[in-house]
């Protein structure tokens, strides 16, 4: 967290991999390795990244640590669409769905169908693509992530978020133009808002 760019996270995680290491601290470890992955992912080094997947999955697996398997899973599926290996990113976004419908994690299966929904967009595959915008729309309705006010969702542009003290998050905009103190959404008090 105290990290602010790629190039700084590396010393904190080998930091924290040399004290899990030291301590037999293997959900430790497990994690630093997914985030060293999830680093070279995003810097575009797929051969670096996919063995560091695979290492955190195995003592994920060894732990029981299903939540860290999922994410595992969403990470390899998106090297593998840096890849262009479609069809090997759909079978890892498969197991990562398998999984978070198991443990009941709408915000894994909310990435999922995002992620799933571009493949099938790419491969014109108009009814799966279909399949996967509705789950998608299904996941954004329960996990209510849209705007209270303007009913749009929350994310799909580049907006300011305001989340109320009583956890119900509103375009900043939306609410500026309300003018009321209240939640619109449950009508509490919105004292000393936070942003998101």
């Amino acid at each position: 967290r105290l990290c602010v760019t790629l190039n700084t996270v590396p010393p904190v995680l080998q930091e924290s991999m040399k004290i899990a290491l030291q301590h037999g601290d293997r959900p430790l470890q497990a994690l630093c390795l997914l985030n060293f992955a999830d680093i070279h992912r995003c810097r575009n080094d797929v051969d670096k990244a996919l063995p560091r997947y695979e290492s955190s999955m195995c003592i994920m697996t060894e732990i029981g640590n299903r939540l860290g398997q999922t994410q595992v899973y969403l990470g390899v599926g998106k090297c593998w669409l840096q890849q262009k290996e479609l069809d090997k990113a759909l079978d890892a976004l498969q197991r990562a769905q398998e999984l978070s419908e198991a443990l009941g994690t709408k915000l894994c299966s909310l990435k999922v169908h995002c992620l799933s929904e571009g493949i099938y967009r790419s491969k014109e595959s108009q009814e799966e693509l279909r399949e996967q915008v509705v789950k998608f729309l299904q996941c954004v309705e329960e996990l209510e992530l849209y705007c209270g006010m303007c009913g749009e969702s929350i994310g799909e542009r580049n907006q300011q978020l305001q989340a109320l003290p009583c956890s119900h998050i509103f375009h900043l905009q939306c609410l500026q133009n309300n003018g009321s103190k209240g939640c619109p959404k449950c009508r509490r008090s919105s004292m000393k808002p936070g942003f998101v």
